[in-house]
């Protein structure tokens, strides 16, 4: 039998999570299927990002598993680098969430909801928390601060908001959609 090192572990844990989620809540949490045809036009589902994310997870971590990377078993300092990272995500996503609102009725003195499908306003939480979310985890992973990461995650996540806002007209980018 393998030995259940750190890569492995991790691996199995991403595999648990992608499965949750695309088996789960996805549909769970979710109006709609992965793609919806109403008066014969099809439109993106609820369901559809955060399953393709889910199936992403899972072959990664099926990968990493398989893999089985270093021999080195899973430590205390390994468990405080995985807490780290997921508070990093968590409040990058906390400031996805809220950095929208809390700018827009800074800004303009509006309530946020009536303001969220328009530009530019409805791509600032967005923004705001896809770029703090991909800079944080290479300061972290690089342990250095450096400008030009910050200026590569901000465009990376200004693709991915025209990636997936600009071709689908009902989609609204997160936090939009629960405002």
């Amino acid at each position: 039998m393998p030995k259940l090192t750190q890569d492995r572990v991790l691996g199995l844990l991403a595999i648990a999570l992608g499965l949750f989620i695309a088996l789960y809540w996805a549909g769970a949490d979710s109006e709609t299927g992965l793609i919806e045809k109403t008066r014969g036009r099809y439109s993106v589902g609820d369901a559809l990002a955060p399953t393709v994310a889910a199936v992403f997870l899972t072959m990664s971590g099926l990968w990493l598993a398989l893999q089985g990377g270093s021999e080195t078993t899973l430590s205390p300092s390994n468990a405080g680098f995985i807490m780290g990272v997921l508070i990093l995500l968590f409040l990058s996503l906390g400031l996805m969430r809220w950095g929208g609102p809390w700018i827009v009725e800074a800004i303009t003195g509006m309530e946020y909801r009536p303001q969220r499908d328009t530009m530019p306003w409805k791509y600032v939480g967005f923004i705001l928390g896809g770029t703090t979310m991909i800079s944080s985890l290479t300061f972290v992973v690089e342990r250095q601060v450096r400008l030009s990461r910050i200026i590569i995650a901000l465009g990376v996540t200004v693709f991915l908001t025209f990636f997936y806002d600009v071709p689908f007209e009902d989609l609204l980018l997160p936090p939009n959609g629960d405002v």
